[in-house]
């Protein structure tokens, strides 16, 4: 099952790293960015065959949503993302107050510098996967 999901993660940060590319350049402000990577991120869950729902707002946070959660037929989460410029610890907190199967936060950060130094808001439980688009 780890495999399975390790596959889709680099599956989707291909997709999603893609995707960006193709927001024309004038259109790439960070919101725009995020919005469009969270639709995409809500298609391809869609496809897994996931109950998906977008800025769900956990229980007892009041801080930051989480960009996307996909649910499967026993109402169980098994994947919960958020999108950031870089990991924010209000992230940390969306995704840590809940049980999910795969809790991953994807960033855009352009400074991959300022990026890894994010990471030591992150836990053992969620992933973190850095989106480069341009680098290819």
């Amino acid at each position: 099952m780890n495999e399975d999901v390790d596959r889709n993660l680099d599956l989707w940060k291909n997709q999603l790293e893609k995707a960006w590319r193709r927001i024309p350049k004038p259109f790439r402000s960070e919101r725009a960015v995020h919005r469009t990577l969270q639709c995409h991120l809500y298609g391809m869950l869609r496809e897994l065959g996931c109950s998906t729902v977008a800025d769900y707002m956990p229980p007892r946070i009041a801080d930051r949503p989480v960009d996307i959660i996909a649910v499967n037929d026993d109402n169980e989460i098994v994947y919960a993302v958020c999108l950031d410029t870089l990991v924010t610890l209000a992230a940390v907190k969306s995704l840590s107050s809940f049980a999910a199967v795969n809790k991953v936060i994807f960033t855009t950060g352009m400074l991959e510098k300022k990026v890894k130094e994010s990471r030591f808001f992150l836990n053992e439980e969620i992933k973190h996967i850095h989106l480069k688009p341009f680098d290819h």
